[in-house]
């Protein structure tokens, strides 16, 4: 009985060490979990970036998306700068560069 109480004890220190490991390794993952920052709605960026293109041209200006390339996941932070290529037509590549100016995800958008 005496050989049989030692592994006992021995099998409940080792599984009280294993279950301390775990929690901290928890614990670890748990604080080291960044809070995930607010993006900018993709759609809705490359809309006003397409029509900031268009403006001033003789290409329509509407709505659509097509031929805009922005950045994907463009965080709503006031300050973030960003670039964007608007093809209006197949060899007339243009520029559109953006700066986010508020925490609410207003741009502010010029043609280069």
């Amino acid at each position: 009985m005496t050989e049989q109480g030692k592994t006992t004890r021995a099998l409940m220190g080792l599984s009280a060490v294993v279950i301390a490991v775990c929690a901290v390794v928890v614990a670890v993952k748990v604080v080291g979990i960044h809070p995930q920052r607010p993006v900018l709605d993709q759609e809705a960026v490359e809309r006003q970036v397409s029509a900031t293109a268009r403006s001033g041209t003789s290409a329509k200006v509407d709505m659509s998306r097509e031929g805009v390339f922005c950045p994907t996941a463009i965080e709503a932070r006031k300050g973030i700068k960003f670039e964007c290529d608007v093809y209006l037509a197949p060899g007339e590549p243009t520029t559109v560069k953006a700066e986010v100016v508020d925490d609410q995800g207003k741009l502010r958008m010029s043609k280069s």
